[in-house]
């Protein structure tokens, strides 16, 4: 890496640099990304030397190398730690769905505190989850590397939660249907309009089903994405953000309104078009990747992540004025995708955010186990403390407020606790010996010297 006092000293001895791209190598799939800034000298062009008068040019220079010389792009922390912040609605929403207090004028009152948070959350990890792949590819990689790597990243976690929640429907005496405990294992039930397969089960592993469409796809996306030029990207941007907002409105308009979901109004199809079917959740994981590509590529608005966060904010609230599957994440989720980006500029800058800091980062690296788990611990753990049986359903007791929230917060740390174990005990496991093949066996030459480490 170029420091500043090199690049200066490099300015007084040649009369000036250039600052050009650099192809670096690549699989084929990722033709059109990867470029980063290197310094060509150009003997025959002759400039006046940088004057010590004039630090802002030195600046500015130095801020271009630095953006642009990403072989190998910087730590995200502070997205890191937003996958937590995003983690607690989701919890907190799920939590409030199940009803745990006696006075039903608290659960109402709680549920609709919650509001649509949860939603906007789950908009906001598909996007993360287009953004982060999108700036964290290798130059070198080839699909299968990637899908391997995203195979291991996914199933191992998937499969011991489904194992976990088969187990705790067994205990509580309840049953599962073959066909949707199959599509789930396999994570497809996202695809099926039917509530008997996104909610049975683990039933929050359907966003697993969207994400593997998209894991699948993503290198003939990231082909497409890159071939669009650089002062295109935030028009293909709105054009995203336009195609989430539109789902909502032939949602409405096309498909039956009976029978209807329990809450929000419309009915089961229309819920299942809006917030499950994995092609139009794809947009989302899309619009993630063109945010990638406007920082990569310079094109950023130097936005910053309080204003970004506020702009968050305020839709959020605009979203609790509009109809049901509006607010699912149609109004929401350009600001998300902004807070997102301004998340990472600050990092990649050396600014860095409160998200980024240890703790919030250590949360953060437990998020995906969390969310795995942390329904099962809500839902069944409710049940496992005692339940009735109405109108053929079971439903968990009741307690005081005291009592309820107690109970809340003891689900949160069960939760915390076996996030921790899933990750460090599966998780990181399964990514440290199988999402990379291993390496071949060294290679003997016939002069008596040997290949290690790829070097003779």
């Amino acid at each position: 890496m170029w420091s500043a006092r090199k690049i200066s000293a490099k300015l007084r001895r040649n009369g000036g640099v250039r600052l050009t791209a650099a192809r670096s190598p690549r699989a084929p799939w990722m033709s059109g990304a990867g470029d980063h800034a290197r310094i060509i000298h150009q003997p025959t062009v002759v400039r006046p030397p940088l004057r010590r008068t004039e630090p802002h040019r030195l600046s500015r220079i130095w801020r271009e190398v630095r953006m642009q010389t990403r072989q190998s792009n910087p730590n995200l922390r502070s997205l890191t730690g937003l996958r937590f912040v995003a983690m607690l609605p989701v919890f907190l929403t799920h939590a409030a769905f199940e009803g745990v207090f006696s006075d039903a004028k608290v659960s109402w009152g709680f549920l609709d505190a919650m509001g649509s948070t949860g939603y906007m959350a789950v908009s906001f990890f598909f996007v993360l989850s287009g953004f982060v792949i999108t700036w964290s590819y290798r130059p070198t990689d080839t699909a299968r590397k990637f899908w391997r790597r995203r195979f291991f990243r996914v199933f191992p976690n998937h499969v011991v939660t489904y194992a976990l929640a088969l187990g705790l429907i067994a205990a509580v005496g309840l049953s599962v249907g073959v066909l949707p405990s199959v599509t789930q294992l396999f994570l497809v039930q996202s695809w099926v309009p039917d509530p008997a397969f996104t909610d049975t089960g683990n039933s929050v592993s359907w966003s697993l089903a969207v994400d593997v469409v998209f894991y699948a796809l993503f290198p003939v996306l990231l082909t497409l994405v890159n071939k669009i030029k650089p002062n295109r990207l935030w028009y293909w941007v709105g054009g995203s953000v336009i195609g989430v907002a539109v789902v909502p409105a032939i949602a409405l308009a096309a498909l039956p309104s009976t029978p209807e979901m329990p809450l929000g109004g419309v009915s089961v199809s229309q819920y299942w078009f809006t917030y499950f079917f994995p092609l139009f959740r794809l947009l989302e994981c899309v619009l993630g990747m063109l945010m990638a590509r406007i920082v990569l590529s310079g094109k950023w608005i130097r936005l910053r992540v309080l204003p970004a966060a506020v702009l968050v904010v305020i839709a959020y609230y605009f979203a609790q004025q509009v109809p049901y599957l509006y607010r699912l994440s149609a109004v929401t989720v350009l600001p998300v995708a902004l807070l997102t980006a301004a998340a990472a500029v600050a990092d990649s800058e050396g600014r860095g955010t409160l998200f980024g800091s240890k703790v919030m980062v250590w949360f953060g690296e437990l998020s995906f186990a969390f969310y795995l788990l942390h329904n099962l611990v809500l839902k069944y753990g409710h049940l496992l403390l005692g339940h009735t049986e109405e109108e053929g359903e079971l439903v968990g007791h009741t307690w005081g407020v005291p009592e309820g929230i107690a109970l809340i917060a003891a689900a949160f740390a069960v939760s915390l606790l076996l996030a921790w174990l899933l990750h460090n005990g599966v998780e990181k496991q399964a990514m440290r010996r199988w999402s990379r093949r291993k390496p071949a066996p060294v290679a003997e030459v016939t002069s008596g010297f040997y290949a290690k480490d790829g070097a003779i």
